[in-house]
């Protein structure tokens, strides 16, 4: 499982898309109990201020705006919702704050069954065995896929869509932000996810490799064409010293590289995202004896794609992509083919 997976929001958040303010209001109300602080905190794309408590309570107005969400927050806690237009009553009065629309339909009556099921399935990933966590991990992303497609003019579909556009079919997400409400396909990670699938199809498999320049330290420039199509078949695998998974990889990158290094064969790692000096530290105690290029950062991982790491890419002898992708032990069956 590759950096990204789980990466749910469940915290308060606001994620702002221009122009999504609609016309009326959502009006806010809250409630606590004897301990009631003196000062709430509204949050939205439109509204940032602090509104007094009175009464061991709290109203306000903000704009409607179906393409974001917001946050009212005090020294009991915070409840996320999105402004779209109903009745949002906010309880702090109990252990946990929670927000109840007068609209059973609302996006943030949705947006709270949305986190609620979420959090459970996120739980039963990683409580479960390895036998049953690719399977729930599946039903984790088909809840998610679902939610987006439901969901394609509002806040709901934009989060949803951060949990699964790295693992969709690129033609499938593609067509899929194609559905979207044109100022959610606006949102700058919409917009740069967009970017990424398009840069993906163009390297995909079958076609030639695309080269690039990094300046490694000062004076040491590097090409990937210094190592890719020059006769050998080459592994590439980007990564970073902070990757969990980058690390539970190398064993099997090893394994490949004890097996078929030779004449025909060779490895590459790219060090992408990343500081030089932890990507120097991290090298040798990932078991990195093979090629490098350090200091990659964005300039990879933009043209090929790469929305996840590790990600590993095996290249022809004459630079063709041959597979992308690679994971574990299907890495020597790839190279078997070959080698």
């Amino acid at each position: 499982m590759f950096m990204r997976k789980y990466m749910i929001l469940l915290a308060a958040a606001v994620m702002a898309v221009a122009c999504g303010q609609k016309a009326g209001q959502t009006a806010l109300s809250g409630k606590f109990g004897e301990d009631a602080p003196g000062v709430v905190h509204i949050k939205t794309s439109a509204v940032d201020t602090v509104i007094n408590v009175s009464g061991n309570a709290f109203s306000f107005k903000v704009p409607v705006d179906l393409l974001s969400a917001g946050v009212v927050e005090c020294d009991l806690g915070s409840a996320q919702f999105v402004s779209d237009g109903s009745r949002l009553t906010f309880d702090f009065s109990g252990d946990v704050p929670t927000v109840t629309s007068n609209k059973p339909e609302s996006v943030t009556s949705k947006l709270n069954a949305f986190l609620a099921k979420a959090r459970e399935l996120a739980a039963g990933i990683r409580s479960a065995g390895p036998d049953e966590e690719d399977a729930l991990y599946e039903q984790y992303m088909d809840f998610n896929k679902q939610t987006m497609l439901d969901n394609k003019d509002n806040f709901l579909g934009l989060l949803a869509l951060q949990e699964v556009y790295y693992e969709m079919d690129p033609n499938e997400l593609l067509e899929a932000l194609d559905q979207m409400d044109p100022q959610i396909q606006s949102h700058d990670f919409v917009a740069s996810v967009r970017k990424a699938t398009e840069a993906f199809l163009q390297t995909g498999e079958g076609n030639m490799f695309t080269d690039f320049t990094i300046e490694e330290e000062p004076g040491k420039v590097t090409k990937f064409s210094d190592f890719i199509g020059k006769g050998k078949y080459m592994l590439v695998d980007f990564w970073a010293s902070w990757c969990g998974p980058c690390k539970r990889e190398m064993p099997y990158i090893r394994a490949a590289y004890d097996k078929f290094h030779g004449p025909k064969f060779d490895i590459l790692s790219v060090a992408v995202w990343d500081e030089v000096e932890d990507t120097k530290k991290g090298a040798p105690e990932f078991g990195i004896i093979w090629n490098q290029i350090i200091n990659g950062q964005h300039i990879p991982t933009d043209i090929y794609g790469i929305q996840g790491i590790p990600h590993l890419i095996l290249f022809g002898p004459d630079g063709t992509i041959l597979k992308r992708g690679l994971r574990g032990e299907a890495i020597e069956a790839e190279l078997a083919k070959y080698i």
